[in-house]
C-alpha cells in the first residue's frame, strides 16, 4: 500500500501548486462577482447567489432565497444582509455570506472552484433575539429566468424506463434525488446534494419540485417541514453549464470499442454476455488492426480483459504489442477500468471491507462475474482506495504509453451506506441510509484528469443516466446510452427514447463535454434505428466490436469527405430548414458553399415520404452515404423514411437560417 501511496504524492509533487488545468481559466472576483470560465456568480446582500450567468446568459429570474416560516406558518421576513470574498486565488473563491431576521439567521460559504462548481454550505441558526430558533419550514428556492428550463435531468436514474431526463411539461415533484439540472439545449445550472440527512420534508415524495409560472421557473427544495429549534445545516453543490468549451472535431475521433480481446487463450469467450463481439477471435491481430484502420478507425477503446483482475491496471503479458500495433497503424488506444474490486485483488484481504460499497441492508453488492473465474464487488472511492487506484492507473499508462481511459461508471458516485470509511447515515431509529461522495470522486477525477490532460490524453465516462456535471466535468468525453440498452427484447426503445430526453441528457454540449451514444444491437434495435436520433444531434453511435466497424465507415467518410468536423453545426429546433411531415427533423452542417443536411423520421411506427425545402438555386441533391443524386421539383426533394430511419443529403448550397 505505502508505494502506491509514494507514487501517487510523487506524480501530485510534479505539479505547479494552484495551477488551473487546460482548458479552464484561472478564477477571478471583483465587485461581489466571482468569474470562471464562460460563467458568472454574482453576490450581494443575500445568503446566495443573486445571479449567474453563463455564455453571457442570466440563469436567474432573481435571487436564489432561502424561505422559512415561524410556527404559525407565516413568512419570515429577513431584515437585512451580505457578502464577501474571504479568499480567492486562481483555483477558487470562497465566498462568505448572511442574512438575519429576528428568530433566525442563514449563514453560508459558496467556494467557487476554476470550473464553476460551488460547494455551498448553508446553516441556519438562531437570530439576535434568542439562543433557539422557533421554524415551522425552510426551503430552499432557486428562480429561473423565462426560457431557461425546458428540459431536466436527475439522478439517480432508474435504468427499468427512461424517466430521468427529458421535457418539464408541467410541475413535477420527486423524492430526494442527488443531483438535478435544470435547462436547454444551451446551457444550465446544477444542484447536487450527497445527503439527505438533515432534511425533513412533510411528503418525502415531494421533496424537489420543479413549478413552472408565467415569469419564472422555480426549482424547490423542501428541506426541512418539521419544527427546528437547533442549528441546521445543509451542505450542496451548485454549478452552471456548460462547464468548458465544447472541442468542435471530436466526432473525428472514429471511436470503436472492442469489448473482449480473445487474443489470448486465459480468456474465453463470455457466450452468456450477447453484446460481446471478440476483438480477435482466431488471434489475426495485425490482420484485423489493418482492416480496421483502412475502414477508418482512429481509437480503439479495450474492454476489461485487457488485464487479469478487474480494475487493477497491470495488463497481461501480450498487451502492449497490441498498443503498439494499433500506435503503429495510427490508432490512438484507450482502456478499461472500472468501479469494482476483486477478490483476486491482492490488496483485497487487508482493505475490502473498507474499501467496497454498501447497500442500505448493510450487503456488499455485485453484479459481474468474469474470466479468470472471479466475482467483481462495487467499490466506493471515499477512501484510500482512490489514491492506490490512482497510482496503479498512472504507472500503467507511462509505461504502456496509452492516449486515455475509458472509465465505466467511475465518475459516477455510487449509493453507499458503508460507514466504515464515512459513508451513509443512520436516522432516529437507527435505520442506515446511503450517501453519494460527490466530493470525494470529484477529487480523484480532477488527479486524473490532470494526470491524462498533461499527456495530452483522453478520459472517456461511461456513466450512462449520469451527467452531474460536478464529476463529468473532469471527461474529456462520456459514452451514454447503456441503461436504454438493457431490460430485455421486450423494450421497445424506438418509443421510450425520444428527442427531449436526447437533448437533456445525450447530446453534450450543454453541458460542455462530448458525447457518443451506446447502442447494443438486438431484435427491433439497430445501429441505423439509433443514428436516426443520434446525427440530428451532432453525436455518433460508436460500434462495438472490430466486426461493426464496415457498419459506421461509409458514414465516418461521408462526414470526414464533407469536413463536418470543421463544419458550421445548426440543429433542428433552430429550424434551419424546413421539412414536413411533423416527425420529421433536418439538422445542417455548412462548410464553404455547400450543406450537409441530416433528415430523421423519428416516429417510433410510422413510414413517412420526407418532403425537405432545399436553398433557393440547389442544382444538385446526392445521397452522401450511397453517392446516389436525388430529383429535386420545386426547389424540393422527397425521400421515402422508414420509422427511425434517416438520409444523409450533400447540397451544393448553404441554408438561409429559418428558411421556410
Amino acid at each position: 500500500m505505502k508505494r502506491y501511496l509514494v507514487l501517487m504524492s510523487a506524480c501530485v509533487a510534479g505539479m505547479a501548486a494552484g495551477a488551473v488545468p487546460a482548458p479552464w481559466t484561472p478564477v477571478t472576483a471583483k465587485d461581489g462577482v466571482v468569474s470562471v470560465w464562460g460563467r458568472e456568480y454574482a453576490f450581494a446582500s443575500n445568503a446566495l447567489p443573486v445571479g449567474v450567468k453563463t455564455a453571457g446568459r442570466e440563469l436567474l429570474a432573481g435571487p436564489m432565497r432561502v424561505i422559512c416560516a415561524d410556527t404559525d406558518g407565516n413568512e419570515i421576513v429577513w431584515k437585512k444582509g451580505g457578502s464577501w470574498v474571504q479568499e480567492a486565488d486562481a483555483e477558487s473563491a470562497t465566498v462568505c455570506a448572511w442574512q438575519e431576521a429576528d428568530e433566525v439567521a442563514a449563514n453560508v460559504t459558496a467556494r467557487v472552484e476554476f470550473d464553476g462548481m460551488a460547494k455551498v454550505s448553508l446553516a441556519l441558526v438562531p437570530g439576535p433575539k434568542g439562543n433557539r430558533m422557533k421554524l415551522s419550514r425552510a426551503w430552499l428556492e432557486i428562480p429561473f429566468a423565462p426560457g431557461v428550463v425546458t428540459l431536466f435531468n436527475y439522478s439517480p436514474a432508474s435504468w427499468s424506463k427512461l424517466e430521468n431526463t427529458g421535457a418539464v411539461k408541467g410541475a413535477i415533484a420527486w423524492p430526494f434525488r442527488c443531483a438535478v439540472w435544470l435547462g436547454d439545449e444551451e446551457a444550465g445550472l446544477c444542484w447536487f446534494c450527497e445527503s439527505d440527512a438533515a432534511f425533513s420534508p412533510a411528503d418525502p415524495e415531494r421533496t424537489i419540485e420543479v413549478l413552472p409560472g408565467a415569469d419564472t421557473t422555480v426549482l424547490r427544495i423542501r428541506l426541512a417541514e418539521k419544527a427546528l429549534t437547533q442549528p441546521t445545516t445543509w451542505v450542496f453543490g451548485l454549478q452552471a453549464t456548460p462547464v468548458k468549451p465544447f472541442p468542435k472535431r471530436f466526432n473525428a475521433n472514429h471511436t470503436v470499442h472492442a469489448p473482449q480481446m480473445g487474443a489470448g487463450l486465459t480468456i474465453k469467450r463470455p457466450e452468456v454476455w450477447w453484446t460481446a463481439q471478440r476483438a480477435f477471435p482466431e488471434g489475426k491481430i495485425e490482420e484485423t488492426l489493418d482492416a480496421v484502420a483502412k475502414a477508418g478507425t482512429k481509437t480503439v477503446v479495450f474492454h476489461e480483459d485487457w488485464i487479469p483482475i478487474q480494475n487493477n491496471p497491470m495488463p497481461r503479458a501480450d498487451f502492449k504489442a497490441i498498443v503498439e500495433a494499433c500506435h503503429a497503424r495510427g490508432m490512438k488506444v484507450l482502456v478499461y477500468q472500472g468501479y469494482e474490486l476483486s477478490p483476486l485483488d491482492p490488496l483485497w484481504g487487508d482493505h475490502h471491507a473498507d474499501w467496497l460499497k454498501m447497500d442500505r441492508a448493510g450487503h456488499f453488492t455485485s453484479c459481474w462475474f468474469r474470466e479468470p473465474g472471479q466475482r467483481d464487488y462495487s467499490v466506493c472511492y471515499n477512501n484510500d482506495f482512490a489514491s492506490v487506484w490512482l497510482a496503479r492507473v498512472k504507472k500503467a499508462y507511462d509505461e504502456l504509453g496509452l492516449d486515455g481511459v475509458y472509465l465505466d461508471s467511475t465518475i459516477r458516485p455510487r449509493a453507499c451506506a458503508n460507514e466504515r470509511h464515512g459513508c451513509g447515515w443512520r436516522d432516529a431509529a437507527g435505520k442506515l441510509h446511503v450517501t453519494y461522495p460527490f466530493f470525494a470522486v470529484r477529487k480523484m477525477m480532477r488527479e486524473l484528469y490532470e494526470f491524462v490532460e498533461s499527456r495530452g490524453g483522453r478520459i472517456d465516462a461511461h456513466q450512462s443516466g449520469y451527467v452531474c456535471p460536478a464529476t463529468l466535468a473532469f471527461s474529456h468525453s462520456y459514452w451514454d446510452g447503456e441503461q436504454i440498452a438493457v431490460g430485455g427484447n421486450k423494450k421497445d426503445i424506438r418509443k421510450e427514447l425520444n428527442i427531449d430526453a436526447f437533448r437533456a441528457e445525450f447530446m453534450g454540449r450543454n453541458h460542455g463535454v462530448p458525447c457518443e451514444f451506446l447502442a447494443y444491437e438486438k431484435p427491433g434495435w439497430c445501429y441505423d434505428d439509433a443514428l436516426a436520433i443520434t446525427l440530428l444531434h451532432d453525436v455518433m453511435v460508436r460500434p462495438c466490436g472490430f466486426v461493426a466497424v464496415p457498419r459506421l465507415a461509409t458514414l465516418w467518410k461521408a462526414l470526414d469527405d464533407f469536413g463536418a468536423a470543421d463544419a458550421e453545426w445548426t440543429p433542428y429546433w433552430k429550424n434551419p430548414i424546413a421539412v414536413q411531415p411533423a416527425s420529421v427533423k433536418a439538422s445542417a452542417y455548412q462548410r464553404g458553399g455547400e450543406s450537409l443536411i441530416v433528415v430523421s423520421n423519428v416516429s417510433p411506427e410510422e413510414s413517412v415520404t420526407a418532403e425537405v425545402s432545399l436553398p433557393v438555386g440547389t442544382t444538385c441533391v446526392t445521397d452522401a452515404l450511397s453517392g446516389n443524386e436525388l430529383p429535386v421539383r420545386d426547389g424540393k426533394v422527397h425521400v421515402d423514411l422508414a420509422p427511425f430511419r434517416y438520409i444523409l443529403l450533400r447540397v451544393n448550397s448553404r441554408l438561409h437560417f429559418g428558411q421556410k
